[in-house]
């Protein structure tokens, strides 16, 4: 079948506008009876030509040949025997053509029938419409629910949302419990110049720093200063200075803060300390076990309990450029109210069941990042404990449960308690003479997370236990109760964290303390 259309007719049959064919003439349909454009199936010049409504091919005019079927064609009617013949060949000429499945129905009869065809498709259009959107609807709800129960952000992800939120400070790196003392070099003379110093490499770099923390021993005795310096080692520049007056100074933690998080890139920070005065006893130093990190021994080298030592202290970070409090130069609180203090795998690494049992499957454990396992058990409560030595002024202790197996159908009850170290384990659970406690809570369904909050009546420090208990609160098997404790955290009050007050560095040559 030979297939035409005349050339200024040619584009138009292509367009996105719905169309109908009408295969031979004398259908008695009226122009504009139907919301479609009308392409009228003519026989010419030994085949077939298709022409735009009314319009004729004009003499002479050129034709192109159709290689392909026109689009967005609705229907074919054909309304006799000898246009259904032709209609029966145009729709031979576009399966082949256009591929199987592709040709347009076929409608016949007078043009109520073909209102009435028209009609029926359109309504089936719609019910498919509904369909799809249906599907739609059921697909993206069942996404939403996939992501808002099992989508697990990477870890860098949720540290840069924690830094988005400008949560308080956290610790970044804290040293063992010190186990010796190192004298801080003492020059005599109110000038410090050529003082020998303590020289100790941080286990961070610059970017993100507030401050740190170094552990007093014992305070001096006398008149003098203590001049601690923060130094880039590639640039050799001065980051941050203190100088602090001996009468300020007690035994325990001293707080160095910087006004603000810190924005330079120095990758290796070495910390010198010093001192100047007329003293009947210099200060000491606190020094803790370098363990593996021997690039950070102390310098000059000492020992604690015959391994190589490094200063007792603790590193704070947060977002850099930050103002994490009234920091400003005298400031009469420099450090802000509050610091967050996760807790490490090292410290978790404590861990220890608090109740012995039995079972056929792994029902408790410590694993890979610092996530505890505490399976429930039938007919009994689990528990689990974590020691803590020399917390300083927490108010609140955080952590999070989940349970990890999506084929868990069992409601699990989860408690955190915050006790001191004499406390049993039952004591901790019915929760007699305890610190803090979060209740037991239930966790409906896997992997949708719970929060767990203990928050203490007044701030604590010393050593303290965290106790984790889990329970089958309807009493059945837990099967797959796969329960999984993690993001640990103590909150710290600094007004009561420290024997120190917190200390800012020099400014215009005065000494920033509170």
């Amino acid at each position: 079948m030979k297939l035409s259309a005349p050339a200024a007719q040619f584009a138009s049959l292509y367009d996105g506008t719905p169309k109908l064919i009408v295969v031979g003439a004398g259908t008695g349909l009226e122009p504009g009876a139907v919301p479609l454009r009308l392409l009228r199936l003519v026989r010419h010049d030994g085949g077939y030509l298709l022409l735009s409504g009314d319009a004729g091919a004009a003499e002479g005019e050129a034709v192109r040949t159709l290689a392909i079927p026109p689009a967005a064609v609705r229907a074919l009617w054909s309304g006799d025997e000898a246009a259904r013949r032709d209609a029966e060949r145009l729709l031979g000429w576009w399966a082949e053509a256009g591929g199987p499945d592709s040709a347009p129905p076929q409608l016949t009869g007078d043009a109520s029938s073909l209102l009435h065809g028209l009609l029926a498709q359109a309504f089936t259009e719609i019910d498919g419409l509904h369909r799809r959107n249906a599907g739609l609807q059921r697909t993206l709800s069942t996404l939403r629910e996939e992501w808002g129960r099992s989508a697990r952000l990477p870890p860098e992800a949720v540290e840069l949302l924690d830094a988005l939120r400008l949560s308080p400070p956290r610790l970044v790196f804290a040293t063992p419990r010190p186990v010796g003392a190192l004298a801080v070099p003492l020059r005599h003379g109110r000038n410090p110049a050529g003082a020998a110093e303590i020289v100790q490499r941080l286990p961070a770099g610059a970017r993100g720093l507030t401050g740190l923390d170094l552990h007093l021993d014992r305070a001096p005795k006398g008149s003098g200063v203590l001049a601690v310096a923060l130094t880039g080692v590639e640039t050799g520049e001065a980051i941050a200075e203190w100088t602090l007056s001996f009468g300020d100074l007690r035994s325990g933690w001293l707080p160095l803060r910087l006004p603000a998080a810190s924005t330079r890139m120095d990758r290796l920070l070495d910390l010198r300390i010093g001192a100047t005065g007329v003293v009947t006893e210099a200060p000491r130093l606190s020094l803790a076990q370098a363990g593996l990190l021997d690039e950070y021994a102390v310098a000059p080298p000492a020992r604690a309990i015959g391994q190589p030592a490094m200063l007792a202290l603790r590193l704070w970070g947060g977002l850099p450029g930050l103002d994490y409090g009234p920091a400003a130069h005298l400031a009469p609180s420099p450090a802000p109210e509050r610091l967050v203090w996760p807790l490490t795998e090292p410290v978790l690494a404590q861990l220890r069941k608090g109740r012995e049992f039995e079972a056929t499957f792994p029902w408790f454990g410590l694993l890979r990042g610092g996530r505890v396992l505490l399976h429930p058990l039938h007919g009994v409560v689990t528990a689990a404990h974590i020691p803590l030595d020399e917390v300083p002024g927490a108010v609140a202790v955080r952590a999070r449960a989940v349970i990890d197996d999506p084929r868990c159908r069992t409601p699990v009850a989860c408690k955190l308690v915050v006790a001191p170290p004499s406390l049993t384990v039952d004591e901790a659970e019915r929760e007699d003479g305890i610190l803090a406690s979060s209740g037991w809570m239930v966790l409906e369904e896997p992997r949708r997370a719970l929060d767990l909050s203990a928050v203490l009546a007044a701030p604590w420090s010393g050593p303290m236990a965290l106790h984790l208990f889990t329970d089958l609160p309807d009493r059945g098997h837990g099967l797959y109760g796969r329960t999984i404790f993690s993001d640990f955290e103590l909150e710290i009050d600094s007004r009561t964290a420290w024997a120190n007050p917190p200390a800012l560095p020099m400014a215009d040559g005065v000494a920033a303390t509170p």
